[in-house]
């Protein structure tokens, strides 16, 4: 559900979620504004991965846009989407638009396994409290500030 705020301003569709282009999070009613997660409608599914992956492109295409320049920076609507299948394993599925796997680690991740669980278990958490929180993560790609940013 997309946040009050934006549900009663004019910025909401009749979902209450911001249209944007799904690639360049430039909302499609006003050029100066952009929109990520749960504020909205991008049809990928609302998870931390996905969010932290749309930052940078925002953030790069707001940059554009006060410079006056072109949007560069696309979003390929990638999520994660962990799945416990029971003892202790977990598929840990990543996709992007119209499904298409885009998986980070160098293993089948669509079979269950113990690493996937102890990531999403021992790892995840720590890297979402002590550097997604804190604007140190930048998705699935890197830790360090894109360039467009700096």
């Amino acid at each position: 559900s997309p946040p009050e705020e934006i549900k009663k301003s004019p910025l909401a569709n009749k979902d209450g979620f911001v249209d944007v282009d799904k690639y360049t999070l430039q909302s499609t009613k006003f050029p100066n504004v952009f929109a990520l997660g749960d504020s909205s409608n991008l049809p990928t599914s609302k998870t931390a991965a996905a969010i932290a992956s749309e930052a940078p492109v925002l953030v790069s295409n707001l940059i554009h846009t006060m410079k006056g320049e072109n949007l560069t920076a696309k979003f390929d609507g990638y999520t994660a989407c962990p799945i416990f299948t029971g003892d202790g394993k977990l598929m840990l599925c990543e996709f992007g638009y119209d499904l298409v796997v885009n998986e980070t680690f160098p293993w089948d991740q669509s079979k269950p396994g113990y690493l996937a669980y102890y990531m999403k278990k021992d790892v995840f958490p720590p890297v979402y409290w002590n550097a997604f929180v804190k604007g140190i993560w930048y998705g699935k790609d890197t830790f360090f500030r894109p360039s467009s940013a700096q």
